[in-house]
Parts: C-alpha cells; structure tokens; sequence
C-alpha cells in the first residue's frame, strides 16, 4: 500500500475511534445549556487510555489536549482542543482535533502531524 495511503487512513481511523470514545464519554451530543464551565468540565473528562492501549498510540499532551479555551462564535459557544498523536514507536501520525458546540455531536478530525498547535494554548482550565 501506498505510505501516504496508509497514514491517512490510520488517521481516518483515529478519528473514528475517538468521535466513539467522545460520543460515549458524553453519552451523545453536548446538552443544549452547556456553558463554558461545562464544557470545559467535559472537554477534562475525555481522557483517552482506553483508546491509547487499545491503538498502541501516545498523546502529547494528554488527549484532548491543549486549547485558547471556550471562543464565542456567531453560532453560540465552541471549545477546541488538540493534541499530537504518535505511535507505539513514537512516529508521528498526526494532529488530533477535537470540538464541542453545546447540543451538536462532538467532532474529532486528525490532520498532518506538520500542523502546528499554538503554544500559547494551555490545558482546560480548572478554574474557568
């Protein structure tokens, strides 16, 4: 198989396991009312070992990863999240992403691992 074949279907296929893992994490979509608090208390709760042991995979930082936090939007609230994914032999297989828009199903892409994550984006915050 073509190697850039096969890394973008592992890719699609992280995104897959993961939209899975969310969607049972969160038992569906967010919850209508979500604010910013209980996003964030949701995006601290997706820790992914399961999927981690499962996949042989590796997030750095911890999946979901970092973010500039909850943005408003002319849509409502959305809080963004992303981490890098590597695999048992710490090759990188590429960015994950991973969105929550209250009352929408989550949404998990991973892109190119060349794309970068800003630095400035931090851990969910605790506090917020």
């Amino acid at each position: 198989m073509d190697p850039t074949l096969d890394l973008q279907a592992r890719r699609l296929f992280l995104s897959a396991a993961l939209t899975t893992h969310v969607l049972q994490r969160i038992g569906g979509r967010t919850v209508p009312a979500s604010g910013a608090r209980d996003l964030l208390v949701l995006a601290r709760n997706l820790d992914a070992e399961r999927v981690e042991r499962a996949h042989h995979l590796s997030f750095e930082p911890s999946y979901p990863g970092v973010t500039a936090g909850v943005e408003t939007t002319s849509s409502g609230l959305r809080l963004l999240l992303a981490c890098r994914a590597l695999d048992r032999d710490g090759a990188a297989l590429g960015v994950v992403f991973t969105t929550l828009i209250p009352s929408r199903l989550p949404q998990v892409s991973v892109a190119p691992s060349a794309t970068p994550i800003p630095q400035e984006w931090r851990q969910p915050s605790k506090s917020s």
